[in-house]
């Protein structure tokens, strides 16, 4: 059996990865969530922040002797980052581009200046970044590479455009065409109290119900990888690592 740990922005893109890595891996695998979870160190948060501080924290040799050291011993890495952040968070793009800013250079997700909204850098910068949806899948997964410097298929990297919640509008709306390049694919999914029959308490992603959305990603996982490039590749990365 393989073990596959996971470093994503929150529970419910846990739940969606292990279960669609279930329905797709055709064999017996075990999960540990290594990110968002304070059990192998200091508290690192949650989100997009989180994920890249554990990237920051993890990289190089201490990425392989993590993967190697812990029991049982982790066979695959999944990092996961949703693509709408290279669409709203300026802090992102200033591990690539000096802004001449002493924050930015040294600790861009602790800023203060952008937490002040004094940040002077634009959205998307072209420098780096096009802003279309491959342009950000691009520079975030190229910055997750760079921080971790794996050098290894033992880590894959996905980076679900606009989020992990286009898939479920993939398994869902058969009409819908080009998912991808819709901005807050949830705001449409929580825009009423139901999607088609599943409760919406509140705005919020609540585990049951929320599973419930995820059963449908995967029992229609073949619409979702023809609609999502982002799912496509995930799919035939974690084969790949799984053969």
């Amino acid at each position: 059996m393989k073990t596959i740990g996971i470093v994503c922005e929150g529970p419910r893109d846990y739940d969606m990865i292990s279960s669609v890595i279930l329905q797709i891996a055709g064999q017996e695998v075990a999960f540990r969530l290594l990110q968002p979870d304070s059990e192998l160190g200091a508290e690192l948060g949650a989100g997009w922040k989180g994920v890249l501080h554990w990237c920051e924290t993890y990289s190089a040799d201490l990425l392989s002797s993590l993967l190697r050291d812990v029991t049982p011993t982790i066979d695959l890495l999944i990092v996961q980052i949703d693509a709408d952040v290279a669409r709203r968070e300026k802090e992102v793009y200033c591990y690539r581009v000096d802004l001449g800013c002493e924050d930015a250079r040294h600790q861009p997700l602790n800023c203060s200046i952008a937490k002040e909204g004094a940040c002077p850098q634009q959205l998307p910068p072209n420098s780096l970044c096009d802003g279309s949806v491959q342009g950000r899948v691009d520079y975030l997964t190229q910055l997750i590479d760079s921080l971790l410097k794996p050098g290894s298929e033992t880590v894959v990297i996905t980076v679900p455009s606009d989020s992990t919640d286009a898939w479920i509008l993939a398994a869902y709306e058969d009409e819908m065409q080009d998912v991808e390049a819709i901005d807050s694919p949830w705001d449409i999914i929580s825009s009423k109290k139901e999607y088609h029959g599943v409760r919406i308490p509140g705005h919020s992603k609540n585990k049951r119900q929320y599973g419930k959305l995820i059963e449908k990603v995967c029992q229609n996982w073949s619409v979702v990888t023809q609609k999502c490039a982002q799912a496509r590749l995930f799919e035939e990365l974690v084969m790949k690592a799984c053969v």
